[in-house]
């Protein structure tokens, strides 16, 4: 294969590893073998004064790189702190960051760098910004190539190793703010539904997807589905109106509230349907509109009785708030409570007055949204796949590892 092609193979390579976690160290062979050297390792640090780590190596152990890496931030620090200083897209021969006579007299050369044959090496950055740096550290030199190709090769290996390095970091800042996303819709106590700007299903939440034994609501692949024509029409349309104003201007609709009706005879389902903030998502795709279930006939969870401390309610004042929320009458409540309809009613205006509101209607989606607030999810949920996680099922097991990609 000639220079040319195999450039040009070794360009498409790099930005596939952007696209994957797979074990970086055959392409860093191939890319250590193309600049002229036979060792070639990745490490990233918080800051140029932090230590550095390892995180992969083609050519030598990576314990042995992780000393080399540290042994030669210490000689750099020790005689000029700004001699490793390099920008994105940078790179520099070892001797041209510290000399021959300062690097010898290292007390980690004799015992680190010596024996392993690293004295001579070339560092590129791929990434110098305030939440991390990441090098390419080649070493060893071999014999047939000289400076003058490791340099041109490294100038034009470099703008594409820099870019596609900052594709696999933004595409694993994605995957970290969805899998935070997931975490904290699989925390809260009530059922989640997300649609995105599409009025596709996003994603279902643990409890959510518990609904599935049916009782008036089920999760098929399009969304929520009520037992009734009439019910699921207005669930549609309540989604509708809720992208359409994720979509126009966030904060334009306050969301639709949607009873459904049970074949058990239970008390409806209650569900509140808002539309989510665009944020600053970069994909097409997105959550858009969100549907809060809430089930009266549920017993209230320890943590949902918590949420009633944002408010300052008294155990009282929260029980009448729960009540209201459970779709209860006011005569309903005070039979619980064993207090007379006025005193509940009193304690009903007490509550308004914490909670800012004057309706009962009102209450009850305060009260719903503050419910978000997590809570344990059961031991008995069904664990099943996230919506968010667009990988493979092998690829999601291997992601939860450290990353030791070629991109980092």
């Amino acid at each position: 294969m000639d220079d040319a092609r195999q450039f040009d193979a070794l360009i498409d390579d790099i930005y596939s590893a952007s696209l994957t976690t797979a074990d970086p160290t055959p392409l860093l062979g191939r890319i250590a073998a193309y600049v002229g050297y036979e060792i070639l390792g990745l490490t990233t640090a918080q800051s140029r004064y932090s230590r550095p780590t390892c995180r992969a190596c083609f050519g030598m152990d990576l314990a042995i790189c992780q000393r080399a890496e540290e042994a030669f931030a210490v000689s750099l620090s020790v005689k000029d702190p700004d001699a490793g200083e390099l920008a994105t897209g940078q790179f520099a021969f070892r001797d041209e960051m510290i000399s021959d006579a300062d690097y010898h007299a290292q007390p980690y050369y004799d015992s680190v760098i010596a024996p392993h044959g690293l004295e001579h090496g070339l560092k590129l950055c791929l990434e110098n910004s305030a939440e991390r740096i990441i090098f390419a550290n080649f070493a060893r030199p071999r014999p047939d190539v000289d400076r003058a190709w490791q340099r041109r090769a490294v100038a034009a290996l470099a703008p594409h190793w820099v870019r596609a390095t900052q594709i696999y970091l933004k595409l694993e800042q994605v995957e970290l703010l969805h899998r935070a996303y997931e975490d904290s819709t699989n925390l809260s106590p009530l059922p989640l539904v997300i649609y995105d700007n599409t009025r596709s299903l996003y994603f279902v939440n643990t409890r959510a997807r518990l609904l599935a034994a049916g009782d008036g609501l089920t999760i098929a692949r399009g969304g929520l589905q009520a037992g009734t024509d009439a019910e699921n029409q207005r669930l549609r349309r309540a989604v509708a109106e809720a992208v359409a104003g994720s979509n126009a201007s966030w904060g334009r609709s306050a969301g639709v509230d949607v009873a459904i009706s049970r074949p058990s005879g239970k008390r409806p389902y209650h569900l509140v349907v808002v539309p989510l903030s665009p944020g600053r998502h970069c994909e097409s795709r997105r959550p858009a509109a969100m549907v809060i279930v809430f089930d009266p006939e549920a017993e209230p969870s320890a943590t949902l009785e918590r949420c009633y401390e944002l408010f300052g309610f008294t155990r009282a004042e929260a029980e009448v708030a729960l009540g209201v929320m459970q779709g209860r009458s006011i005569e309903q409540i005070a039979a619980a409570m064993g207090n007379s309809v006025a005193t509940v009613r009193n304690l009903l205006k007490r509550v308004f007055q914490k909670a800012g509101v004057n309706r009962q209607n009102e209450l009850t989606r305060l009260m719903l949204h503050s419910a978000l607030v997590v809570d344990p999810v059961p031991a008995s949920a069904p664990p099943g796949p996230s919506t968010l996680d667009r990988r493979p099922a092998g690829a999601r097991a291997v992601a939860q590892k450290p990353s030791t990609s070629c991109m980092l």
